[in-house]
């Protein structure tokens, strides 16, 4: 993977760009006056440096971290039906399918402690550092975003690692993957996204794992909720449902 600065850079974005190349691996390459264009002929992708955020571009699209979505949820919706299903005060909660961590962003908003798991390289740089360093006039969002853990790990050898009874909560969002189409920033990861589901090893970890709940949201035609055991709760007048198993422990 190439890293680079914007074209108006200077000698701190050079120097994040650097650190940035060491710490992943990447080759830095000086920008000088090239176009994204000019340098996606060469390379076909490529992570650039900006004052404000990463970007990660490629041929067909671009990804960077924006928390819209979350925001959005935690203006407009007073009974957000992930935090009512979590049910409790000062939670611990694993999102092991961070994407974008919209998700992660609600539960931590309202006062759960959110360690979020990330397969793919470039997602979990371009949000982990996005979750750091965004910036917005509301303290309790941005006391939010600070609070999010994040961990660049397969979620079942992040889940094979942990202690039983690690977390409250343990939530999976496989549906990810299937709203990439539906969002222009999520397109330009299309390629490179983790596209693990569900399997019985990752919920048989999952529930010694959690000591309270094993949370899903899926499609409402998918039938996940049922292959898996999963109580379902119906949203009407939406394209996806919730599933919860509650743990007798």
């Amino acid at each position: 993977m190439k890293i680079t600065t914007s074209v108006r850079t200077n000698d701190e974005l050079v120097e994040r760009a650097k650190e940035i190349a060491y710490q992943k691996k990447f080759d830095y390459i000086e920008r000088k006056k090239q176009t994204v264009k000019d340098i996606l002929r060469k390379y076909k992708e490529v992570v650039i440096v900006y004052k404000d955020k990463l970007v990660y571009y490629n041929e067909e699209n671009e990804f960077f971290f924006h928390p819209d979505t979350a925001f959005l949820r935690i203006k407009n919706n007073d009974n957000e039906p992930l935090i009512e299903i979590i049910n409790a005060e000062n939670q611990r909660v694993l999102d092991a399918t961070m994407g974008l961590a919209s998700d992660s962003i609600v539960i931590s908003y309202y006062g759960h402690k959110v360690v979020a798991v990330e397969k793919n390289e470039i997602i979990h740089l371009i949000v982990s550092k996005g979750l750091k360093n965004y910036i917005s006039d509301n303290k309790m969002l941005m006391e939010a975003l600070r609070n999010i853990e994040t961990i660049l790990s397969d979620n079942l050898e992040y889940l094979k690692n942990c202690l039983d009874n690690s977390f409250d909560v343990i939530y999976f969002d496989p549906m990810f993957i299937n709203s990439i189409t539906e969002s222009n920033n999520l397109q330009g990861i299309e390629k490179i996204a983790s596209r693990d589901s569900l399997s019985e090893e990752l919920l048989t970890e999952a529930k010694r794992v959690a000591s309270k709940k094993i949370v899903i949201k899926a499609h409402f035609r998918d039938d996940i909720f049922e292959k898996f055991g999963f109580k379902r709760i119906v949203r009407k007048n939406t394209k996806f449902h919730y599933g919860v198993i509650e743990l007798d422990k």
